[in-house]
């Protein structure tokens, strides 16, 4: 993936976090914004825009931690609403085009069974991160509506490490503790690896995406008509379901047990960004392909 022309580049906000150290893999010469700057008042933060004069914001900066975001809602609001106000201010004025990853969360006052497209009429979301990324998604499209905001589904990848051999290639600087937070996959590792109990609900529906086939298809999404975006890997099978796929597809054999989980869906219909030519892979043609990049068709426990 090639963003940067040779006299405007790519900003990356969030470039230690999940999303963003991966789209700094990916994305050659990408500027990451200082974390100082993310967490400062609005003036520094536009005074550095300004001077960098990009083409293209990539914010993958969030506080996503559902729990921490209950416990400190005010500094989930910074991140989650005012950060990407703030940056869509900046890319308007810059004539940087804002591409803003907001959450399948944002689904989870629905009661209908889903799939969700993007013009479902949503109640008020469930928790505080779904309600401050819907808030955003508003008000960044009010300031900027030329932005695109991402509702992403739940992400996963291998851990990274310096030195890494990685699907986009070597690994350079040692990722943040945030580059490697816990994921679908890594959950399923863990519990097989170290004989731990494995459980997910039957009565849940959400898509899974391989973070780097959704980083492939940003420069692609840099081009589409500002608005709301349904983003990721659809998936028809309950969570348990894709687990049990999961371990099929590493060719593990571990029990997986019905955590019996009351019915809450996140199951998203992308069939808009379909539309654009983003055709991303299902849940499980997914597994595949992270399980092809990362030589794991063999494991042995």
């Amino acid at each position: 993936m090639n963003l940067n022309t040779p006299s405007r580049p790519v900003l990356i906000a969030g470039a230690h976090g999940f999303t963003g150290s991966r789209v700094m893999q990916s994305c050659p010469g990408a500027v990451p914004v200082p974390g100082e700057l993310l967490r400062s008042a609005e003036q520094r933060l536009t005074d550095f825009i300004r001077a960098a004069e990009p083409q293209i914001i990539i914010n993958a900066a969030a506080v996503s931690d559902i729990g921490a975001c209950e416990r400190d809602p005010e500094t989930s609001y910074t991140a989650n609403v005012t950060l990407p106000v703030i940056l869509a201010g900046a890319a308007r004025e810059t004539g940087a085009k804002l591409i803003s990853f907001s959450s399948d969360q944002v689904y989870t006052g629905l009661t209908e069974s889903g799939p969700y497209r993007e013009d479902s009429l949503l109640p008020v979301p469930a928790n505080v991160y779904a309600r401050h990324k819907l808030e955003a998604e508003q008000r960044v499209l009010d300031v900027n509506p030329d932005a695109v905001l991402l509702r992403a589904t739940w992400m996963y990848d291998m851990p990274l490490y310096r030195g890494a051999v990685l699907p986009d290639g070597p690994g350079s600087a040692a990722p943040s503790p945030h580059a490697n937070r816990g994921n679908f996959l890594i959950t399923v590792l863990d519990a097989v690896l170290h004989g731990r109990p494995l459980s997910f609900p039957s009565r849940r529906y959400r898509g899974i995406t391989y973070v780097r086939q959704a980083v492939s298809f940003l420069e692609q999404a840099s081009r589409l008509p500002g608005g709301i975006y349904n983003y990721g890997s659809e998936n028809d099978r309950n969570m348990l379901e894709t687990a049990k796929a999961l371990l099929q597809e590493l060719k593990l054999e571990y029990p997986v047990q019905d955590s019996g989980q009351i019915q809450h869906n996140l199951w998203m219909d992308c069939s808009r960004i379909r539309s654009f030519g983003m055709d991303f892979d299902s849940t499980v043609q997914g597994f595949r392909r992270c399980i092809r990049d990362y030589g794991l068709r063999d494991l042995s426990v």
